[in-house]
């Protein structure tokens, strides 16, 4: 999600976003450069493009966005971000045209305001690109473009089309309920984020094909998952339990003043999620997680997987071992990638992998 940075330069309005997709660690340092209004990270081809695409439509100062960073090979939000300024959404489904990204459909924004968003908003793409002083370079370009360049029709505001309300609708749910018991599941998926600015936490409930269903805010971890059961959002254990240990660590981090991200630690504000040892790898010292023995390590694949009591062979293709979709693949991905800090090429395929080939990811 694009969020504001802190560098705007000078008394004009600051006329340029920057989008560093997973590479996280350029956020803080492109935010601070001279003509940056907004910086942030871009993880998901649908609710990350829509929070971009609202953004982008309250900032209407911002004539051009650049992509940069590194692109999840598996997920493709940039790709689909790219796709979305190129061809727009298409009539009547929300798809992004020619997206590969996983799920690249935008429920809770419309044709009109991503039209209006393209119109005003000249996008760059250096996928890729990590280098900060290549990356200076470019924002630089990009203001100065930007700023040169005629304004966009409907006059300085930029583009005819008014944003309407902030989001979509959502129907409200209360964080209040009783206990009662649990035998069905969820219908789709939930996301919780730390709203700091409002000092709550929001907790919004989607279909399976991410179509707006709830949204809930409180302070208390209980409270709110008592309100999911008494509304009936919730009704499966093992899922009562999932969001009960994550609201119980959103309230920590509001309570506290960490840094919260649904399914990863808790830490201070300020340290990226990958702790551990330290590696020299020729040309900078990286931080990774600490490397679990390999039978720890395949036995955490199998169960990731959906496959807790099965003795992986390190040598034969998980895919020839077990049937995996592509939705374990994904967690397996988070896993490796987040969790324990392994560095998988871009073009890596986990299905047809072998676990002693991710396990070299990890080890180095």
């Amino acid at each position: 999600m694009v969020r504001p940075g802190e560098g705007a330069a000078g008394p004009a309005p600051a006329p340029v976003a920057v989008c560093s997709l997973s590479s996280r660690e350029l956020v803080e340092p492109l935010a601070r450069l001279p003509g940056v209004a907004l910086a942030g990270t871009l993880m998901t081809a649908n609710l990350g493009i829509e929070e971009i695409v609202r953004t982008l439509a309250r900032e209407r100062t911002v004539r051009g966005l650049l992509v940069c960073g590194r692109d999840s090979p598996r997920f493709l939000a940039g790709q689909s971000l790219v796709a979305l300024f190129r061809r727009g959404l298409r009539p009547g489904s929300g798809h992004i045209p020619g997206a590969a990204g996983h799920l690249p459909v935008l429920r809770s924004v419309t044709r009109r305001e991503v039209e209006e968003v393209r119109a005003r908003v000249e996008l760059v793409d250096l996928r890729g690109e990590r280098d900060p002083a290549v990356l200076r370079g470019a924002v630089a370009a990009l203001v100065s473009a930007v700023r040169d360049a005629p304004p966009p029709m409907g006059g300085p505001g930029g583009g005819a089309a008014p944003y309407g309300p902030d989001g979509p609708a959502f129907g409200l749910l209360h964080p209040v309920g009783r206990r009662k018991p649990l035998d069905t599941g969820i219908d789709g998926f939930v996301v919780i984020t730390v709203d700091r600015a409002n000092e709550c936490i929001c907790l919004r409930h989607y279909a399976s094909d991410v179509t707006p269903r709830h949204e809930m805010q409180g302070t208390r971890g209980e409270t709110m998952l008592l309100g999911l059961l008494e509304a009936g959002v919730i009704e499966d254990p093992a899922h009562a339990g999932y969001l009960g240990g994550e609201l119980a660590k959103a309230e920590t981090a509001l309570r506290l003043g960490l840094h919260y991200e649904q399914d990863l630690p808790l830490r201070p504000p300020g340290r990226p999620p990958r702790r551990g040892r330290r590696r020299t790898t020729g040309k900078e010292r990286t931080t990774v997680a600490d490397v679990p023995p390999l039978e720890e390590f395949l036995t955490l694949v199998a169960r990731t997987l959906g496959a807790r009591d099965t003795a992986l062979d390190p040598h034969a293709p998980l895919g020839e071992q077990l049937a995996v979709d592509s939705v374990r693949v994904i967690e397996l991905t988070v896993v490796l990638e987040e969790e324990l800090g392994a560095e998988l090429p871009d073009d890596a395929d986990v299905a047809r992998a072998t676990p002693a080939d991710l396990y070299k990811a990890l080890v180095g």
